[in-house]
């Protein structure tokens, strides 16, 4: 019998990927795969970097969470450090240890992945707490008696790409509840704050309660309005050409004889739509009884719709996500629900617990909308001081997904790959 010849398969080697379809791929994976692919080869790393793709990734992967920051605090005879706890898509908690915030730091703002963050130091903070990237600015003001964390605020612009913190300067003359006619703004990349002044003297204590929301390039509070029936108007601060203006509340019967009048007003935003919830307590028990949600569906004709109508069972709102509200009650839990509609009754046997956080007290927790991202922050080193990271990842996991500090089997596969490219390549 005649030797035989094994014949070599036609086979087509793909020896490169065009880097548009890199780019297809990447732009499709976590933040937490990305900045361990910076370290496959050069390439990758220059993607991965360019402004351009962080804000590609941004756009398709822009899942706003929950984040929760407890601060330090004594309880029960123990020293509960700071903590940051956020929820991932399948709401599970994860505890994490983020070094960028100190145990003194507040929570001022939370967008596009970057957090404010607020100290008794002489700066203001800005940080990526997925890349542990931060930055220092000088405060507006030397005299830091009287400010507050709650008087800061932070937004983009898409219009421009600029991000910009905002101070409320408190008036001098003391006014009930306090007041602020001025708004000292400092843009990412100047050098120095600039001061803006309102049409008309704005209720400071309106804005530290009710919160700041930052939509489609512009900035959102409360203020007072004695000739609405919410006591309350929303104003305008164009990121753009920073004007600001009034926004009338829509006219709203809260007369009911099971619940009391508002008494607490929380600014949102909701499908990308600016929102006011009003919070009613119930007359019989003085608990948390009712939520009335409305969002503003023009801008310039200031047209408002209902968007729900919620019954509560004695829990505080913390805040909507998707299609759930998340709640806490009274025993430090924190519950999920579904919004089954524009107006329901919230039930105990739909109630999805998704944290017990005793022995901490909800006085000092922090709730804020938050998203992973890879913005940069070391383009505005001129301006500020930036901090990098020691390590590549700025999150370090402390009791979940510990697999996640492994490198994962796409990115081996991805190594191999690249290393038989350039072994065919010479």
């Amino acid at each position: 019998m005649g030797s035989m010849t094994m014949q070599p398969a036609n086979k087509r080697c793909l020896t490169f990927l065009p880097q548009d379809m890199i780019e297809l791929i990447l732009v499709r994976l976590s933040v937490s795969n990305l900045l361990r692919c910076r370290g496959v080869c050069k390439l990758w790393d220059g993607i991965i970097r360019d402004p351009r793709f962080t804000m590609a990734h941004l756009r398709q992967n822009a899942k706003p969470r929950p984040l929760l920051i407890f601060h330090r605090e004594m309880t029960l005879g123990k020293l509960c450090p700071s903590e940051a706890v956020l929820f991932d898509e399948a709401w599970s908690p994860s505890t994490w240890d983020v070094p960028v915030i100190e145990p003194d730091d507040f929570l001022c703002a939370s967008c596009n992945g970057l957090v404010c963050l607020y100290s008794s130091k002489s700066t203001i903070k800005i940080a990526n707490l997925a890349t542990g990237e931060c930055m220092h600015l000088a405060k507006p003001v030397k005299n830091t008696k009287g400010d507050h964390f709650s008087y800061y605020s932070f937004g983009f612009n898409p219009a421009t790409n600029e991000y910009k913190v905002m101070h409320f300067s408190p008036d001098k003359q003391l006014h009930v509840g306090g007041s602020f006619s001025e708004i000292q703004v400092h843009t990412l990349g100047d050098e120095r704050w600039r001061v803006v002044r309102t049409t008309q003297v704005l209720s400071l204590n309106s804005a530290k309660h009710s919160g700041v929301v930052n939509v489609n390039g512009a900035m959102y509070w409360l203020t007072e309005d004695t000739e609405s029936t919410w006591l309350r108007a929303v104003v305008s601060f164009d990121l753009k050409d920073e004007h600001i203006e009034l926004i009338r509340l829509p006219i709203v019967d809260f007369e009911n004889p099971a619940f009391d009048n508002p008494f607490r007003y929380q600014i949102t935003e909701i499908d990308e739509k600016v929102s006011v919830a009003a919070v009613q307590t119930r007359r019989d028990s003085n608990l948390t009884g009712k939520v009335q949600i409305w969002t503003l569906d023009n801008m310039v004709e200031q047209s408002w719709s209902q968007k729900y109508n919620i019954e509560l069972l004695s829990l505080q709102v913390l805040g909507l996500y998707g299609d759930k509200i998340v709640m806490h009650s009274l025993s430090q839990h924190i519950y999920c629900h579904e919004l089954a509609s524009q107006s329901f009754t919230v039930e105990v046997a739909k109630l999805v617990k998704l944290l017990d956080f005793s022995p901490r007290l909800d006085k000092n927790m922090q709730s804020y909308v938050y998203v992973k991202s890879l913005v940069r922050l070391d383009a505005y080193k001129k301006t500020g001081i930036v901090h990098m990271p020691k390590r590549k990842e700025g999150w370090k996991l402390k009791k979940w997904e510990m697999w996640e500090h492994k490198l994962s089997r796409l990115e081996k596969l991805w190594r191999s790959a690249y290393g038989m490219q350039q072994r065919i390549n010479v």
